[in-house]
């Protein structure tokens, strides 16, 4: 029997293993901290239940609710409408911002819809699309739009200038109204859902570890604190911290790009100067549990004006029971470049952002506080990522080793499509 083995038990890397048991391989998981997950864990203190960051079950595909069902965990999840805001100008309007455009102040409301129509306008004698984003969102959505909300938003959770960001990712992502959608939208008429997250699935009771922990049930065994300290491509080989050497006839690898680059002994010359092109961003993720109600009924907020240093505010507890009786629970999130260090005074200015947009009543309400970081969190797009990742896939593919994910293959996608990246990876490796 091929002898594959899987290095992180993320839900890429989770699920990769169990299309392959279903296929009678018995793959070797190994993960480096003491728990499946990866990014989609929940940390449990004092009652309170915490993501790292916002991870909820958008599906799209039928296939996804009957691989749930047979993972024994649909019935424990709740369905959701979206309730998401945009906190802009003293107000919170309704997100997407394109349809929702009532509730800001009307000079704002004025420039948005008036720049949007002006870009339709121009749409007839549109060429090629704009190459970067900064010059998307303006072609696509006008100068108001662009200046109030797309390009402060995406500065701030690329720590990146928008013009250096290509638009290889917005697809799906932003959707793209109507002129008669944006005008409905001013006058809060828009009611129809939009966007690939206008529903989502959510724990009735707990936090969203419980899918990784299902499908870590339905594996013969996942070998948790194994960390990888190398990869050798030309013995087939990985090596353990402890010093173990493990073999290996096909590796699948769900760490980091460039986490894999860095750990793998024998890697080209020309694949490692890819690596060193690669850029991301780190979020650091600091999460309350606040005593009382919660402030605002909304499931996440963005935050896309510069002064507040976080990018979007989450009140999980509005989706799920996540806290003890009488109390709610914050998600702050904040991106910083990658392997840099954590500003000076974050946490201090995060709570008086979070006062002065009316989501914490007093700092002493405040019962549990629990930081963490994800490193790296968001790939940047720019123009040297395309050919930097395609450099890295054909040269560990050329080694028998297949990168599938999120973070391996250097891409934005969602939980969902985590699900589906390990049955893939099962069916190439099936043939």
């Amino acid at each position: 029997m091929r002898r594959i083995v899987i290095v992180g038990a993320g839900l890429t890397g989770l699920s990769a293993a169990y299309h392959l048991c279903a296929r009678g391989a018995e793959p070797m998981v190994l993960e480096r901290s003491g728990t499946v997950g990866g990014a989609c864990r929940t940390l449990t203190r004092e009652g309170f239940h915490f993501d790292l960051t916002g991870h909820l079950l958008h599906l799209a595909r039928e296939e996804s609710h009957e691989l749930l069902r047979a993972l024994g965990v649909r019935g424990a999840l709740r369905p959701h409408r979206r309730r998401a805001g945009i906190a802009l100008a003293g107000t919170v309007t309704p997100y997407p911002i394109q349809i929702n455009t009532y509730r800001l102040p009307r000079e704002i409301r004025r420039e948005c819809v008036l720049g949007f129509v002006e870009a339709h306008a121009r749409a007839s004698g549109r060429g090629e699309a704009p190459a970067s984003f900064a010059a998307w969102a303006l072609d696509r959505f006008g100068e108001g739009f662009a200046r109030h909300f797309f390009l402060p938003y995406n500065r701030k959770l690329f720590c990146t200038d928008p013009a250096e960001l290509t638009t290889e990712w917005v697809g799906r992502y932003v959707p793209r109204p109507e002129v008669a959608d944006v005008i409905a939208g001013a006058f809060g008429l828009y009611r129809t859902p939009v966007g690939y997250n206008a529903a989502f699935l959510y724990p009735k009771v707990g936090g969203i570890q419980i899918v990784a922990d299902a499908l870590a049930r339905s594996l013969p065994a996942v070998r948790l604190g194994c960390q990888v300290r190398s990869v050798r491509l030309g013995a087939r080989e990985v090596e353990l911290e402890s010093g173990e050497t493990l073999g290996w006839d096909a590796l699948v690898a769900t760490a980091p790009l460039s986490h894999l680059a860095a750990m793998t002994a024998d890697l080209p010359a020309a694949a490692r100067a890819a690596a060193a092109r690669l850029r991301a961003v780190a979020v650091v993720n600091l999460n309350l549990g606040v005593r009382g109600p919660a402030p605002r009924r909304e499931h996440w907020l963005y935050v896309p004006e510069e002064r507040f240093p976080f990018y979007r505010v989450g009140i999980p507890s509005n989706h799920g029971r996540v806290a003890p009786p009488g109390c709610h629970t914050l998600s702050v999130e904040v991106s910083v470049p990658a392997g840099a260090p954590v500003p000076a005074g974050l946490r201090e200015r995060c709570l008086a952002g979070l006062a002065e947009l009316g989501l914490l009543r007093d700092a002493g309400d405040v019962a549990v506080v629990e930081e963490v970081r994800l490193d790296p969190a968001y790939a940047i797009f720019d123009a040297v990522r395309p050919a930097a990742v395609a450099a890295l896939r054909d040269a560990f593919r050329a080694a028998g080793v297949t990168v599938a994910g999120r973070w391996a293959e250097w891409k934005y996608s969602t939980m969902e499509d985590a699900l589906w990246d390990g049955a893939a990876v099962a069916r190439r490796l099936a043939r």
